[in-house]
């Protein structure tokens, strides 16, 4: 779901620059007045990062991937989770080259905010009826107004040769499917959480255990792993399918240091774990040093 350049024409990418950057800002100045749990931000964002280099094959020649901005809404509540999905969405951009510059506006808007606040009132809505189901419905709805909206930015932009009448659909169904998964993950995420450690759904501060840094450390093996399995189906996302049939093609403008999570020279699946790594230590340390800051 990462809007790659080319997509977007200059009125749409500065409009959501612009509504980006307002709740961003407000989304500052409201985590200064609340207690927020500033050890879990850094690693709720690096694990998100993590989680999102994990492409499964999905039957039909594509694959997806897990967002988690409904989960970072959840953990985080959605100011800091709105600021901590910018983290890692701003890292792809500019490290991996995942997601374009002139679309990253938009992204963080579907992913980091759309995703994150729409997550996190529903779950909010419905964690006293059933834990399991709040975060569900938190994380697949989320996505799936994310994917609208980005088929409302595409459809909109005079780049695309369809109107929303035909993206806005297309994004909503594709990712409307895909986006069960990102409920289940996320849904058994937070009912796992609820029932070993519900002090991480507290606003306060708590203290890391072991087991969290051999969790990322097994997301990052895995990356090579997911990789290799999105390969045998000939991996896209679904956003570059509709891409291909509505006759848009990606024009970056920026390469990346690791462009594609990889490293020039270095065996692809060794590269990607290398990658990953790398990646994790960036937003962890930008996600702590930027909520810390926000909080002082």
């Amino acid at each position: 779901m990462h809007i790659p350049d080319g997509y977007l024409d200059m009125n749409i990418a500065g409009l959501f620059y612009l509504l980006t950057a307002i709740v961003l800002g407000y989304s500052i100045y409201r985590v200064r007045r609340e207690k927020v749990n500033w050890t879990l931000a850094g690693i709720t964002a690096s694990a998100i990062f993590a989680a999102q280099m994990l492409n499964w094959p999905i039957p039909g020649g594509t694959s997806a991937h897990f967002v988690g901005g409904a989960l970072a809404g959840i953990l985080l509540g959605p100011y800091a989770g709105c600021i901590a999905m910018a983290c890692v969405l701003i890292v792809q951009c500019l490290v991996f080259a995942d997601g374009g510059i002139t679309a990253l506006g938009a992204n963080i808007w579907n992913m980091g905010i759309v995703d994150v606040f729409v997550g996190y009132y529903i779950y909010k809505a419905l964690e006293r009826r059933n834990m399991f189901l709040a975060g569900f419905l938190a994380g697949w709805i989320g996505i799936t107004l994310g994917a609208i909206f980005a088929g409302l930015e595409i459809g909109l932009s005079s780049y695309f040769h369809y109107s929303v009448a035909i993206t806005v659909p297309t994004m909503g169904i594709w990712h409307a499917l895909l986006g069960i998964v990102e409920g289940v993950i996320t849904g058994s995420i937070v009912n796992y959480i609820s029932t070993t450690r519900p002090d991480l759904l507290e606003a306060k501060e708590v203290r890391v255990g072991k087991a969290v840094w051999i969790a990322l450390a097994v997301l990052i093996a895995l990356s090579p792993v997911f990789a290799y399995l999105a390969e045998l189906v000939n991996y896209s996302e679904p956003l570059e399918n509709v891409a291909k049939h509505l006759g848009v093609s990606e024009h970056p403008l920026w390469e990346g240091i690791l462009p594609d999570y990889t490293i020039p020279g270095v065996n692809p699946y060794v590269g990607t774990l290398i990658s990953g790594a790398i990646g994790v230590i960036v937003v962890l340390a930008i996600a702590t040093v930027i909520t810390r800051a926000v909080a002082r």
